[in-house]
């Protein structure tokens, strides 16, 4: 078996990679839009704290086990208190991201401005998808309770982040499933650091008024000499609490 070292952050920081061509007459990029702006236009708190428990799979064999306190400030910065680390610290990368989908802070203004220029289109975060890209609605499934429109975009891009699915509620516009294309920084046991793109499947709930991460998966199969061995990762958010001043107990309460 190849031994794997995670690094502390995956980088996958959630972001919509495309850009949602809003045209009269296509109702696929009509709802895709709608959906991206309704969350973007949604209540976010200043503070949102929660418990992450982490469990990676080698083969099905057990890998690591980790638990964390988390408390996320909008504009990126999180207190940390990770059993596998020391107690508590600061970042902006958590593992494998923030607890509600992207941008955050000031940069979720990006998501509300108007198009500019006659070929110009709303753009999401820092890269998009061309006018040509496919969207296709491949019908109405239940996902996490909520029925949902199963949007794809079947030519998204292989060389970089991207959405590749998304589910919909098409009353409400909130989103229950989102599957992205992300970078995976991961350390090989000849301590080579890969980045390969894997598919991360985000579960998203309603709690409070606020939509959050509820799970996260991923699944990476690897060459180990002439066979392939698959790690398996999932992350649980539970226990939600959301602020609007620092909370007790954390870093920022102490700065």
């Amino acid at each position: 078996m190849i031994r794997w070292v995670l690094c502390g952050a995956l980088l996958a920081a959630f972001l919509f990679a495309t850009t949602a061509a809003a045209l009269p007459d296509d109702a696929c990029w009509q709802l895709l839009y709608s959906a991206i702006q309704h969350n973007a236009a949604a209540p976010h708190a200043a503070y949102i704290s929660y418990a992450e428990s982490v469990n990676l799979n080698n083969d099905g064999a057990r890998y690591e086990r980790a638990n964390a306190n988390i408390t996320y400030r909008d504009d990126g910065t999180a207190s940390i208190d990770d059993d596998r680390w020391v107690h508590p610290f600061m970042s902006t990368r958590l593992e494998p991201g923030p607890p509600v989908l992207g941008p955050y802070g000031s940069r979720r203004g990006d998501w509300l401005s108007e198009a500019t220029g006659p070929l110009a289109l709303p753009t999401i975060a820092d890269v998009h998808n061309q006018p040509y890209r496919l969207c296709e609605i491949r019908g109405n499934e239940t996902v996490n309770g909520i029925s949902a429109v199963h949007i794809v975009i079947p030519d998204a891009p292989l060389d970089r982040p991207a959405l590749k699915e998304i589910w919909i509620d098409p009353r409400s516009h909130a989103i229950a499933r989102v599957i992205v294309a992300e970078f995976l920084s991961i350390y090989t046991e000849s301590w080579n650091l890969e980045h390969p793109l894997v598919d991360f499947a985000i579960d998203v709930e309603n709690i409070e008024g606020y939509t959050v991460l509820r799970r996260v998966t991923w699944s990476y199969s690897f060459r180990v000499y002439s066979q392939r061995s698959t790690l398996d990762a999932e992350y649980d958010f539970s226990n939600y609490r959301f602020d609007s001043v620092p909370p007790s107990g954390t870093l920022f309460a102490t700065r």
